[in-house]
């Protein structure tokens, strides 16, 4: 029931934002994420785009990042943002990777949401409870990792696509997710806080955006017209 509901709440948000609800552009005072290899990341007039580059981040398994990240959002604050673009990946080969995130700061595990494109070319959510112990300390988060995608096939060969991610944080460290690809709400979920106090509570939230992998792999990858709005 619980599940019906939340997703029944998300899917009026993801319809309400993908039909162009108003909302406020905010700077989140991007930056690079722990640096690039030369070429990593251009600017291009109202374009980001993303080549390969190594992992200039300590910790985990994963030894691709080009990646962007947000300044913090308060735990504590009742807020809605759209992060709202235009993607387009060119690469010939099928390795999954990861294009945006709600990260905490932790090491090793995953954040409390990353949206994956995966190899079959679907959009998917990563999720983990963390105690802080890096690898050792992972325990997933099967509520928001079983969220079932319904969406087109995501192709790589330099066809775009409007990714909106509508974000409703509850003030209490949880947070409603909504995904839509090209106006069509596709994935849906909620994160929630585990009570566990042998579970690291976030203090901080921000965004990322780019590609990250845990294999190397050769990649152009534009987002245009990238914002946030606040709603």
């Amino acid at each position: 029931m619980t599940f019906v509901l939340v997703a029944a709440i998300a899917a009026a948000m993801g319809t309400a934002t993908a039909d162009g609800a108003e909302g406020r552009k905010v700077s989140l005072g991007w930056q690079t994420s722990c640096g690039v290899d030369p070429g990593g990341i251009n600017r291009s007039g109202g374009a980001y785009v993303f080549h390969r580059s190594s992992n200039h981040c300590s910790g985990g398994i994963f030894k691709q990042r080009s990646e962007i990240n947000s300044g913090n959002i308060s735990v504590g604050s009742k807020v809605s943002y759209v992060f709202d673009t235009t993607v387009s990946m060119k690469t010939a080969q099928s390795d999954d990777f990861i294009l945006f995130q709600i990260h905490d700061g932790r090491i090793g595990c995953s954040p409390p949401m990353s949206l994956r494109w995966t190899g079959g070319d679907a959009l998917r959510f990563d999720s983990d409870y963390t105690r802080g112990k890096g690898m050792a300390g992972c325990v997933p988060n099967r509520g928001l990792r079983g969220a079932a995608y319904h969406g087109p096939r995501l192709r790589r060969d330099g066809t775009p696509y409007h990714l909106r991610v509508t974000l409703a944080f509850d003030g209490q460290g949880g947070f409603d997710v909504s995904v839509a690809i090209n106006g069509s709400g596709v994935l849906f979920g909620r994160y929630e806080p585990s009570s566990d106090p042998k579970f690291v509570t976030s203090k901080r939230f921000y965004m990322k955006h780019g590609v990250y992998s845990q294999k190397p792999f050769d990649y152009e990858m534009k987002s245009v017209g990238m914002q946030v709005l606040r709603i």
